[in-house]
């Protein structure tokens, strides 16, 4: 059985969907790491700013 959206001809096994499904969860890993990594980048650059109103109403929800 193809993995979800892949088309069920026949040329998806269920090793090529299993590694699919490891390939794919190993760029989540990485993609997570990387965007906590930026966020605490950028809550360090945002802790200097010098603003003249409430960081809530200019920049929404952190």
């Amino acid at each position: 059985m193809p993995a979800a959206g892949l088309p069920d001809d026949g040329r998806w096994s269920s090793r090529t969907t299993q590694e699919l499904d490891r390939h794919l969860a190993g760029i989540a890993a990485i993609m997570e790491s990387h965007f906590r990594y930026e966020e605490r980048q950028l809550f360090t650059v945002l802790e200097t700013l010098a603003l003249h109103a409430n960081p809530h109403d200019v920049l929404g929800p952190l």
